[in-house]
């Protein structure tokens, strides 16, 4: 059995500027909204939205009169196809007061963290060629040039404990998965 993430309900106490966010910024699509029309919210509007034609939504956006911000979600991780995507996720957000961007690798990923409007915790990521036992964490910097970056990235890596190749990973991976079934 295998399971895809679908959908993030994010409680939000602005949701203009919460749509805003995250259409300007993550280029999600309003997909739909609506009133609802019973329960304790009932006359409350939710916003849905998505990055694919195949999701009606990968978020919605609910209304919320929680005081706290950061209280709507631990974070949400969305991967992208490129280091470019990364890159250009970063620029955007480093302008923003609120977002607090923190450019990062895991090890098998190239990742930056940020805060949208309400102080959600965002990922946005993408895979390196390279695996390391998780949790780790380490700087990094997207303003040097790829070369250097990924050499700077891999040297890193290779400190970390369970240091591999994503394939290497990846067939251990399928050989631990279809013995478990």
């Amino acid at each position: 059995m295998s399971y895809t993430v679908s959908h993030f309900e994010i409680r939000a106490r602005d949701q203009a500027a919460m749509e805003k966010f995250y259409t300007e910024v993550l280029g999600f699509i309003v997909s739909d909204r609506g009133v609802l029309d019973a329960g304790p919210m009932k006359g409350r509007e939710l916003i849905f939205l998505s990055h694919s034609p195949e999701e009606h939504h990968q978020i919605v956006l609910i209304p919320s009169d929680a005081a706290a911000p950061g209280s709507g979600i631990g974070h949400v991780a969305f991967r992208v196809d490129s280091l470019d995507e990364v890159r250009r996720v970063y620029e955007k957000v480093r302008a923003l007061p609120h977002a607090k961007p923190e450019p990062v690798s895991h090890g098998n990923t190239w990742s930056v963290y940020f805060r949208d409007p309400e102080d959600n915790r965002i990922e946005v990521f993408t895979q390196t060629p390279w695996h390391a036992t998780q949790p780790c964490r380490f700087d990094v910097d997207y303003d040097q040039p790829d070369a250097s970056l990924k050499k700077a990235t891999l040297g890193t890596a290779k400190t970390l404990a369970g240091f591999t190749t994503t394939e290497e990973w990846q067939e251990v991976f399928n050989r631990r998965f279809a013995e478990a079934k």
